[in-house]
């Protein structure tokens, strides 16, 4: 009796080291996924953003570190300084707009914190005189950011689908 007592305590302290390894392994998992995610987009640039813009370009926000920090805070620009994405070019199929800049956060699932973080960024953009769309894309989104991104006229491009694209041009072109 006294074995099996012992024997049912390592089979569950083991049993809790293995719950404990395999937590650990799908986190670091979901980080390489996300990691993986946002290097995919930026290979494909012009595929995920090539049908909403001509002359598509990619930078990252460092590249115009001169432009922006002296209109921003020095917390303000090492904030922006973590946007995943910048990407410019002129609106398809509007000939006459002028170049937009896509101040892009990247997430495999969108939640409202990545909507909320791409206006605070494209905010800052703006401050410095860019016209910036606030803009999300992912595989799916939760339905709060679905919300916050129909609210505040955020891009969101699920899967490739652009979502509320013309609001979005709409709001940094009025």
């Amino acid at each position: 009796m006294v074995y099996e007592l012992e024997a049912q305590q390592h089979t569950d302290t083991a049993m809790s080291e293995l719950t404990e390894i395999n937590r650990g392994v799908a986190q670091d998992m979901a980080k390489l996924k996300e990691l993986l995610y946002r290097e995919f987009v930026q290979y494909r640039v012009g595929a995920y953003f090539g049908p909403l813009l001509r002359q598509v370009q990619a930078l990252l926000p460092v590249e115009l570190e001169d432009e922006l920090e002296p209109h921003l805070s020095p917390e303000e620009f090492s904030d922006l300084l973590e946007l995943d994405l910048l990407v410019k070019g002129r609106p398809r199929y509007r000939e006459e707009a002028p170049e937009v800049w896509l101040a892009v956060e990247t997430s495999a699932v969108i939640d409202r914190h990545d909507v909320e973080r791409a206006l605070r960024r494209a905010g800052y953009l703006r401050r410095a005189g860019y016209r910036a769309i606030p803009t999300v894309t992912g595989e799916r989104a939760t339905k709060g950011a679905d919300q916050e991104a129909e609210t505040h006229k955020v891009l969101m491009l699920l899967d490739g689908q652009a979502i509320f694209w013309e609001e979005a041009l709409g709001e940094v072109l009025s």
